[in-house]
């Protein structure tokens, strides 16, 4: 190994410590009591460990260091989390139902007028949300989908569906052609040489895209801040952001914030199984003229 390799390998080192750094902080803070969080130095090798703060986020009463009973925190954690669950789970479901024969057919085919739909679909992304909210919040005022899971499964598809789309539009155009070819000669019709030949070679791609579908309205702040915060529809992330202007102490913020992490890592866990070939290329590639 020669120098530029030790270095890199070096920095590597040090981007993965710098990513995983936080994180580890925040699990091991979640589960420590308060003096042993805000010592100086930090404690990065935990002191004590408590199920209190968890018991206390998620609504239950829990003994205090001197043993006194500490009554729930009284955040809406737990309703948060819930909602948020709900919300990313239909997304991911519906994004990648329209999705992936959006994708396939867009890198697959030459449909017509398929330039400008590609148009529309990357100009779809190029707005932020904060330029369009206020429009959507007048709308879901008037339409009754203020502060419902439907309002925000419909937000949130407008930024996913396109997003997944441009995405595994790009991986398509990668697979071989013969793909569909020896499929038809084999008597398939195109559906079933797509449902039985293409779906399962893309395996790997549409995999980290419902990773990524989720993680888009997992992760998403704005429109769930304008269009359901104090409602009963209200997302974790608003839960997490009004908790953040209070003084509420670190050890059960941090398990707020853990409580955010879990869902997304359990998610790329069971579904990173099927991430073992995924070559994805810039769909501009496949923009016919």
């Amino acid at each position: 190994m020669g120098v530029r390799g030790v270095v890199l390998g070096v920095l590597a080192v040090v981007f993965v410590v710098w990513s995983i750094l936080p994180l580890y902080y925040i699990t091991i803070a979640a589960f420590m009591w308060e003096t042993d969080v805000v010592t100086r130095p930090p404690a990065f090798i935990p002191r004590s460990f408590t199920l209190t703060h968890l018991l206390r986020i998620l609504g239950f009463p829990a003994p205090g260091p001197t043993g006194e009973m500490l009554r729930p925190a009284g955040y809406p954690v737990l309703e948060g989390l819930t909602n948020s669950l709900i919300v990313a789970a239909a997304v991911t479901a519906i994004t990648m139902v329209a999705a992936v024969p959006a994708g396939y057919v867009l890198g697959r085919y030459q449909v017509p007028r398929r330039n400008a739909i590609l148009m529309l679909i990357i100009g779809s992304r190029t707005l932020p949300p904060i330029a369009i909210v206020i429009p959507y919040f007048i709308m879901y005022k008037a339409l009754g989908l203020w502060g419902t899971h439907l309002g925000l499964i419909l937000a949130h598809l407008a930024l996913a569906i396109p997003l997944i789309t441009w995405v595994l539009m790009g991986f398509f155009a990668t697979l071989p052609r013969e793909l569909e070819k020896q499929a038809r000669i084999d008597g398939y019709s195109r559906f079933g040489a797509f449902a039985k030949i293409v779906l399962p070679v893309a395996a790997p791609g549409i995999a980290t895209c419902a990773i990524l579908a989720f993680l888009t309205s997992w992760n998403e702040f704005v429109m769930a801040w304008m269009l359901a915060t104090g409602s009963p529809a209200q997302t974790l992330p608003t839960v997490l952001a009004t908790m953040f202007t209070m003084n509420i102490g670190l050890p059960l913020f941090a398990v707020a914030n853990f409580l955010a992490i879990l869902p997304a890592i359990l998610v790329s866990i069971i579904l990173q199984r099927h991430i073992t070939r995924l070559r994805i290329v810039d769909p501009l590639t496949v923009v016919v003229s």
